[in-house]
């Protein structure tokens, strides 16, 4: 079975990706802000294979102890999914600049702290995929004209996975960037058309799928490309 580990995974999304791999008997890591939430401790009961830690992605401390108890082998499939969208209602116009900076360090650097601190463990299970949750609104050319600071973080993103690919597929990662849909969570809000659980299931789809053929690639999850 493969190890997986997974960022953001005490909710929403990331949770449901750990459920459906847990299910699956793989070994999951799970990386969790705050590990005690009900939800993962219920589902590391109830499936063996997923394991809770605490992780903060925009902490190097805390990144580097949790890679710490990852590397007891190779990494098959990293998904960097925590994120967060701070002012998702506000007029366009209204900027917290703290907030657009606790932004990126969630969204854009919080996976690139993760990926090169698991370089090493996705390097040595050939054929790795790494994989970050991206966002339509991560696209420059139909940018929505709202949230400057979520928008920019995805596409800033966006830009770091798609030098990495360029860089890391010499050690057969495949680096993919996928859209997973608007939402019904607390990011996505109660008017979101799409369940988490079933994102999670069309997301795992589309990873499960992925060659290195499509390296690199900011996809939908039916496997259509996303404009950049």
């Amino acid at each position: 079975m493969s190890t997986v580990v997974i960022t953001g995974a005490e909710q929403g999304l990331g949770l449901e990706l750990a459920r459906l791999y847990g299910q699956e008997g793989h070994r999951v890591v799970a990386g969790c802000l705050d590990p005690a939430r009900p939800d993962i401790v219920r589902l590391a009961g109830e499936c063996p294979g997923v394991t809770v830690h605490r992780l903060d992605v925009t902490r190097d401390g805390s990144v580097a102890a949790f890679a710490d108890a990852v590397r007891s082998g190779p990494v098959d499939i990293l998904v960097n999914n925590a994120g967060i969208h701070l002012r998702k209602w506000s007029p366009p116009d209204t900027v917290s600049f703290d907030d657009w900076e606790a932004t990126l360090r969630v969204n854009t650097l919080g996976p690139a702290r993760v990926s090169f601190a698991l370089q090493r463990s996705l390097a040595s299970a050939g054929g790795a995929k790494l994989v970050t949750i991206s966002s339509d609104w991560g696209s420059v050319s139909n940018h929505p004209g709202t949230a400057y600071d979520y928008c920019s973080s995805k596409a800033a993103v966006n830009s770091v996975m798609r030098g990495i690919a360029r860089n890391w597929a010499a050690s057969g990662i495949t680096v993919l960037l996928i859209h997973p849909g608007w939402m019904r969570t607390a990011m996505g809000g109660a008017d979101a058309p799409n369940l988490p659980a079933d994102s999670a299931r069309r997301v795992k789809a589309v990873i499960d799928g992925a060659s290195a053929a499509d390296n690199g690639r900011y996809m939908d999850t039916e496997g259509n490309d996303m404009p950049w």
